[in-house]
């Protein structure tokens, strides 16, 4: 399945990359489409933003679709498409993880089951430049809660640690959309919502290849703890 990565002007232009636009229907505006994570595709949107008013330092904001889970990339160094895509491809896994382990709404032995799960779907990252409007609010009340964390801890850099307790507290605390189907308000727990998403993303390749009852290999699972700050 697709890792979809949408991807705004302004990343688009930070990254010097000539992202195809979705198709649009004729009258309408061109690069807002919506984005609806599926059985085929796998949605997020991306925006940059500067740490303080045109700073150096910046700071990638991801959000997943569907559920709207957020989790930030610092960013210090000019990072190029090749290495941004290497590091989301891992990243969101690596933040979920890191919240259920906080928000425990399942077991951490049933985490390690459910990355490895993960791992046995293959998710091509594919590019495109679009904004999806019914996002954008979301995105920039995560990137309000980064720039003034940062201005009153004295930080000019979001550090790693700092980055993961943000996503982990916006990743728990109640969101309230309209559904883009039914255009009913809904309201729904990030991190919840982006689990039962995974879920059924692995038992429907269970049911395609009949592995439901095998023993799962843990030997490819990423171990996050790594990943934390010292």
């Amino acid at each position: 399945m697709l890792l979809c990565l949408s991807a705004s002007n302004a990343l688009n232009k930070y990254l010097k990359a000539d992202l195809p636009r979705l198709p649009h229907e004729p009258g309408k505006q061109a690069g807002v489409n919506t984005l609806i994570s599926d059985s085929d595709n796998f949605n997020w949107q991306l925006q940059i933003i500067d740490n303080s008013y045109k700073s150096r330092e910046k700071t990638i904001i991801v959000c997943e679709a569907n559920s709207r889970f957020t989790f930030f990339i610092p960013v210090s160094l000019k990072l190029s498409q090749e290495e941004l895509t290497q590091r989301l491809e891992y990243e969101w896994q690596l933040m979920m993880a890191e919240t259920l382990e906080v928000y425990q709404l399942i077991p951490r032995s049933d985490i390690a089951v459910l990355l490895s799960e993960l791992s046995k779907i293959e998710f091509t990252p594919h590019w495109i430049k679009n904004t999806d409007l019914s996002i954008s609010g979301h995105i920039s009340d995560a990137a309000l809660w980064v720039t003034q964390t940062l201005q009153e801890e004295g930080l000019y850099d979001l550090p790693k640690g700092l980055a993961i307790e943000l996503a982990i507290h916006l990743n728990t605390q109640p969101k309230r959309i309209t559904n883009k189907a039914t255009r009913r308000k809904e309201k729904f727990i990030p991190i919840e919502r982006l689990l039962h998403y995974c879920q059924s993303l692995i038992a429907a390749r269970q049911l395609d290849d009949g592995s439901s009852n095998e023993i799962v290999d843990t030997s490819n699972v990423i171990n996050f703890s790594d990943y934390k700050k010292d």
